[in-house]
């Protein structure tokens, strides 16, 4: 079974990250990971990239990892997308397909011409009763979205949702089959929260804040520029509740620590204040609790983070490890990439390894993806290109063995020409009429008719030869006027010399006559003879 790749992206707004996998019929493997810093410019550290930013770094990553030409899957920036559950009282995907346009016109404040969106089927009951997940984005920043991307060469697949496709790597997580679990995305500049109940999402929030605010509260409580803040929350920054400080690192004085506290907890006060309050509606709306919290992504490094969402949220909190279940060929030390690969290593997987066929996937319609098609058109010209050269070389060697067999036809006829004037007084190229005319000439003139031709002569003699013996004839020569014949070639020993030899005596035209004139090895180690017989035939 043939190997194939599958490659997830994750576009960051800090950073690119991409994870390699190779699936086949029986196994998924996670082969590589990698990341690109999204450049923001002079004095843009603490603005949000654009798109072209994020797509170039794409561009560079894919092409530094030799990826460009692979089957891509990405999310749309979680910003540009909102979602919500419908349920339906029957359960076929084509009557989902009907109704659902006329029930998003309904519930969304715009045109769903202005709208790209699809749904992912979460699970049906007893009953019949189909529950949805959603999806829409505006079509101008889907498009504004494809375009980048495409004029910076990358082409996904598939573009879905990145919160959702966390579901692939709780499969094997019995708390997260049985009891309602959340996966926090900290980002650069937005937080994702998924919740999942029974394994499938049911809720997906996109929340404004990350750890670009983090830095911002740490430049200005200590009046630094944005780059000294992003080292010094990477070296330093930890969060804790007012007055909590040990969860800060030690040899930091208190008053710093203290400060650095403060100003990560107001950073991130908002995003917590937002997380509670899904928590606590999904608990309302279900009447099932969350067991337990992961939390991935670049901002969830902050020391002592666990502890405070935990703290403040009341339930368990613990970090995601997308590798856990997962068979890779990353290094020992890939720990350090485990809270940055979640996402890439989510959208890759769902390609790769989810056995569900409902999954959200804004390109369709105008925006459907259509490399498959390049690809394989690019094939087709390549293999037409092909065909067309073999009939065009096939053509060419036609008409040369046409031109050489012309040729020699031509020098047949000058020939025939030469000794039709030299027998007959004129020109002919008719053979037939040339032997009527000599057979019908009186004795006289029959007579200089040779009894014996040198073609028959020499299939006579190829004939006596046995086949196992190899002969290269350079010169067959027949003196008609002095009846002599002469032979040089080459031929494997000097035994087959003395076969020619007792083959021509057997003739009837060259009994005992045949003469052995010289024998000698050439640099290829075979027999280079000459033998001249007198003919007794007329």
């Amino acid at each position: 079974m043939m190997n194939t790749k599958v490659v997830g992206l994750d576009l960051g707004t800090h950073a690119v990250k991409v994870c390699e996998l190779v699936t086949s019929f029986r196994n998924t493997e996670l082969v590589g990971f990698a990341s690109e810093p999204v450049e923001v410019g002079e004095h843009g550290e603490d603005k949000r990239p654009t798109l072209e930013a994020m797509a170039q770094a794409a561009r560079r990553l894919l092409e530094r990892r030799g990826l460009l030409l692979e089957p891509i899957y990405t999310a749309v920036p979680a910003d540009y997308v909102t979602t919500l559950t419908l349920e339906f009282p029957f359960s076929q995907p084509k009557k989902i397909a009907q109704v659902l346009p006329f029930q998003l016109e309904e519930l969304v404040p715009v045109e769903l011409d202005e709208l790209i969106y699809d749904y992912q089927v979460l699970k049906t009951n007893e009953a019949g009763k189909t529950q949805v997940l959603v999806a829409y984005v505006k079509r101008a920043l889907f498009q504004s979205f494809i375009e980048t991307l495409s004029a910076a060469g990358v082409d996904p697949k598939v573009v879905g949702i990145g919160a959702t496709a966390y579901d692939t790597l709780l499969e094997y997580d019995l708390r997260a089959i049985l009891e309602p679990v959340a996966v926090l995305d900290l980002g650069h500049i937005n937080t994702e929260l998924a919740i999942f109940d029974h394994g499938v999402p049911v809720l997906v929030r996109n929340i404004l804040g990350g750890g670009l605010d983090v830095t911002r509260n740490l430049g200005s409580a200590f009046q630094v520029g944005m780059e000294q803040a992003e080292r010094g929350k990477l070296s330093e920054g930890a969060i804790s509740l007012p007055g909590d400080l040990t969860r800060s690192p030690s040899g930091v004085d208190p008053t710093r620590r203290e400060l650095i506290a403060q100003a990560c907890h107001a950073a991130l006060q908002p995003v917590v204040r937002e997380v509670k309050r899904s928590l606590v509606s999904h608990s309302d709306q279900s009447g099932r609790s969350l067991s337990r919290l992961y939390i991935t992504g670049g901002a969830s490094q902050l020391r002592g983070l666990p502890e405070y969402l935990s703290t403040l949220l009341g339930i368990d909190v613990v970090p995601f490890d997308p590798l856990a279940d997962a068979h890779h060929r990353l290094p020992e030390e890939s720990g350090k990439t485990r809270p940055y690969a979640a996402k890439a290593l989510a959208v890759a997987t769902r390609a790769g390894l989810s056995r569900r066929s409902s999954t959200v996937n804004f390109r369709k319609g105008d925006f459907a993806y259509t490399g498959d098609f390049g690809f394989l058109r690019g094939r087709i010209v390549t293999l037409a290109a092909a065909a067309v050269l073999v009939v065009l070389l096939a053509a060419m060697v036609v008409v040369t063995k046409k031109r050489v067999l012309q040729a020699e036809h031509d020098a047949l006829t000058n020939q025939v020409r030469s000794l039709s004037k030299a027998l007959l007084g004129e020109e002919t190229d008719d053979v037939d009429r040339i032997f009527t005319v000599m057979m019908a000439a009186d004795h006289d003139e029959a007579k200089h008719i040779p009894q014996e031709s040198g073609l028959q002569l020499l299939a006579d003699v190829s004939e006596s030869i046995g086949s196992d013996i190899s002969i290269e004839l350079d010169v067959f020569e027949i003196d008609l006027e002095r009846k002599k014949l002469e032979l040089k070639g080459r031929t494997g020993s000097g035994g087959d010399v003395e076969r020619l030899v007792e083959a021509l005596e057997r003739h009837r035209c060259f009994k005992n006559k045949v003469t052995q004139d010289k024998l000698e090895k050439t640099m290829d180690e075979k027999t280079k003879f000459r033998l001249t017989a007198t003919s007794q035939c007329s």
